[in-house]
């Protein structure tokens, strides 16, 4: 079974190494998705991330959510 690895920039988690941690895919709903992307620091920088679309094996890990639970906004990537 493959792995997943948080696509947040500068988080390198990982579902191997870190198991006790959870790892969700990008909300289908077009608002929340772009919430997700901005509060992620994809969305609107410039370079390489300017023209990310997540896709189905992108993953957020549950640090990034406030109790570490997936709620209906990630928030800011530190």
């Amino acid at each position: 079974m493959p792995g997943f690895t948080c696509c947040v920039p500068g988080c390198y988690n990982n579902s191997h190494r870190d198991k006790a941690l959870h790892f969700y895919t990008f909300p289908k709903d077009k608002e929340l998705r772009r919430l997700w992307l901005k509060n992620v620091s994809r969305a609107g920088v410039s370079g390489c991330f300017s023209t990310f679309q997540p896709t189905t094996g992108h993953r957020v890990c549950s640090e990034h959510f406030q109790g570490g639970r997936k709620t209906s906004h990630v928030t800011e990537a530190l």
